[in-house]
Parts: C-alpha cells; sequence; structure tokens
C-alpha cells in the first residue's frame, strides 16, 4: 500500500471485512469461536460503561451534641463475622488471583485475535503455545502500566495534598478558600490529563504494538522502538486515529448498549422466575444458608454469570472484528510488514506458455 490511509479512510474497508469474515457466508463455528476469543479478552465490555454506586448510597447521620449532624459509626457485630471472616479472606484472595489469571489469559488471546481477523480464521487449538511468548511479555506491559498509573496517581494526589497540609491551608480553609480552589481544579485537570497518556499509551500498544510483537516475534519494548519513529513522522495522522477511535467507541457503544440490554431483559424474566421458583422450593423444604448452600449458589451464580458474559460476547463480536479489522487498515498501510498481509499485491499476469510460434495468416492484399 503505497499510500497511507486516514482514519476515515478505513472505516469502509474494516465494515467490508467484518461483513466478509463473519456474514458472507455465514458461519456459526466461526461466530462462537470467536465470541470465546472476545471474552477471554474483554472486548465485550470494550464500548460500555458504568455508573458509580456512590452516588445512590446514603451515609446515615446522626445528631451531634452541639445540634450538627455527624457521620454515624456503623455497629458492626464482630462476633456473628468472625466465624465467615476465612471464608471472605479466601473469596478476596481466590477473586484476585481469578483477575489476575484472566488478564495472563487477555494478554496471549490479544494475539490470537489479531491471528484471527489477519487471515479469516480462528484457530484456538495450538493458540497458547504459539502465542503465550508474545502474551507474556504483553502481560507484563500491563502490568507496569496498572503499577505506574497506580503510583503516579497516588503522587500527583498525595503530594500536592501534603504540601498543603504542611503549609497549614487545612487548619483554616475558610481563610485559604481561593487557593484551595484554584488548587484542586489544577491537581483535577492534572490527574485527568495524566490518565489520558496513559489510556492512549495503553490504546497505541493494543492496537499498534501487538502487530509489530505477532508479525516479527519481539518482545513489547523492541515493538515500541519500531513503533516511535512512525508516531514522530505522522503525529496528525495519529491523533485522528485517536480521535475518530473515541467517536466510533461512542456510537459502537450506543448501539451495542442497547441491544445487550434488550437481550438483557428478556433473559432476565425467566432466570427471575426461575430463581423465585428455587428461593420457594428451598423455603418449603427447610434450607438454610450455611456453607454447603451458599457454596452452591455461588457455584449456580457463577454458571448464569458465565452464560450470560459469553452471551453479551456473541453479541458483541461483530463490534471486535470491525476494530481489530479497522486497526489492521489504519496500521498497515505504514507497517509493509503487516500491509504485505492485509494488501496483498495484484498477482502478476502470467507470461504465455512456450510452444511453437503462432502461425499468421497471410493478408489479403
Amino acid at each position: 500500500m503505497s499510500i497511507p490511509l486516514s482514519a476515515v479512510d478505513c472505516i469502509s474497508p474494516a465494515i467490508a471485512q467484518t461483513k466478509q469474515q463473519l456474514f458472507v457466508p455465514f458461519r456459526l463455528e466461526r461466530w462462537a469461536r470467536l465470541a470465546l476469543v472476545c471474552l477471554l479478552t474483554g472486548e465485550f465490555a470494550g464500548g460500555g460503561g458504568g455508573g458509580s454506586p456512590s452516588g445512590n448510597f446514603n451515609i446515615p447521620v446522626s445528631p451531634g451534641k452541639s445540634g450538627k449532624s455527624l457521620l454515624a459509626i456503623p455497629n458492626i457485630d464482630w462476633g456473628k463475622i468472625l466465624p465467615w471472616l476465612p471464608w471472605i479472606l479466601a473469596g478476596v484472595v481466590l477473586l484476585f488471583f481469578l483477575i489476575f489469571l484472566w488478564v495472563y489469559v487477555a494478554s496471549v488471546y490479544r494475539f490470537v485475535l489479531f491471528d484471527s481477523v489477519l487471515h479469516d480464521r480462528c484457530q484456538l487449538k495450538g493458540s497458547w503455545t504459539r502465542w503465550e511468548p508474545c502474551g507474556r511479555s504483553y502481560f507484563f506491559w500491563s502490568l507496569a502500566v496498572f503499577v505506574a498509573a497506580t503510583v503516579g496517581s497516588s503522587l500527583i494526589i498525595g503530594a500536592p495534598l501534603l504540601i498543603a497540609w504542611r503549609a497549614g491551608l487545612f487548619h483554616h480553609p475558610q481563610e485559604h478558600l481561593v487557593a484551595l480552589i484554584l488548587g484542586g481544579a489544577a491537581l483535577f485537570f492534572i490527574l485527568i490529563l495524566f490518565f489520558v497518556l496513559v489510556a492512549i499509551a495503553s490504546l497505541f500498544a493494543k492496537d499498534f504494538c501487538v502487530p509489530v510483537m505477532a508479525m516479527e516475534k519481539v518482545g513489547v519494548l523492541d515493538a515500541w522502538r519500531r513503533l516511535l519513529p512512525m508516531l514522530a513522522a505522522e503525529k496528525m495522522a495519529f491523533t485522528g486515529y485517536v480521535l475518530m477511535k473515541i467517536v466510533l467507541a461512542i456510537g459502537n457503544a450506543i448501539l451495542v448498549g442497547i441491544a445487550t440490554l434488550l437481550t438483557l431483559i428478556i433473559l432476565l424474566i425467566p432466570l427471575g422466575i426461575a430463581a423465585l421458583i428455587i428461593f420457594l422450593v428451598g423455603k418449603a423444604i427447610g434450607l438454610t444458608l450455611n456453607v454447603t448452600t451458599i457454596s452452591v449458589l455461588v457455584v449456580l451464580g457463577g454458571i448464569i454469570l458465565l452464560g450470560l458474559l459469553y452471551l453479551i460476547a456473541l453479541i458483541n463480536t461483530p463490534q471486535m472484528v470491525f476494530f481489530q479489522s479497522y486497526v489492521l487498515h489504519f496500521f498497515g498501510s505504514r507497517y509493509p510488514t503487516l500491509g504485505a498481509v492485509v494488501f496483498p499485491p495484484p498477482p502478476d499476469a502470467q507470461p504465455p506458455p512456450l510452444g511453437e510460434p503462432p502461425i499468421l495468416e497471410p493478408s489479403m492484399g
């Protein structure tokens, strides 16, 4: 591909490739495999979002002796909690282990997704052995980014607060109201800028370093060394890519979110009826909450949750293929090793077979 494609130019070929790989012809087995990849990589949640439940959380208050409202300290009955404490701790440890394991698996299957869309195939058998070295490098990068983001945000927030506290701004805040407001606003925008930079670095690693790692079988740091000159040479093109990716993600979140919500509403009705029947039957036969019943409920809930997540992944499979194809066309027009696969050259004209020279008819006149 001689001319690099702009962020807008890549939309149409990405849509065409998505249609070709998923709908022409429709292949249920391939769709089911890609949905599994979507679930393992976390792409089923790529266009969604959620609100914080803190907006609906009311902190109980009680009047103090001075007539002012004070935060009420909840009365915790530790006698009832202590017997369950080992199970709670075990559940927390298990949860962190599962998250850690899922991030590792997602890092490996990120390359399975790249290979599936690039070559119009989804080979799960043997894919772990093939892509695990690249996935391990990408996993360590993701872990390093998480640690850097955590430490960096803590320093950005903690250092100014410590300085303000040492300066005495919090002892009499009404006397330093202007400084606190301006400092808080500056701190907010610096924190937003920091998270934007972290998000862009993560996006470039996922979209551009992964193809370099997959095509050249190198680690993430070597991929960054190859990518940085491209970014420096086409700053405006990659800026347009980020902006267009945001626009596409918003549109995708709306469309896929509506489809997912309608599907869940339809499914939650029979699930709610089944849960009510199980509750009434359990109450009728005298079941109580104990380790056995809670374990059974957790297992059933986990199975149902995995089923719902896989269904959501099925719905999100087209957007996953589209966004991966979008990356292939944008980056493939700038990275020749990838472009040779995404934009294969037309077959050369074959020379005529060697043989007897043609017999020329004599001309009339």
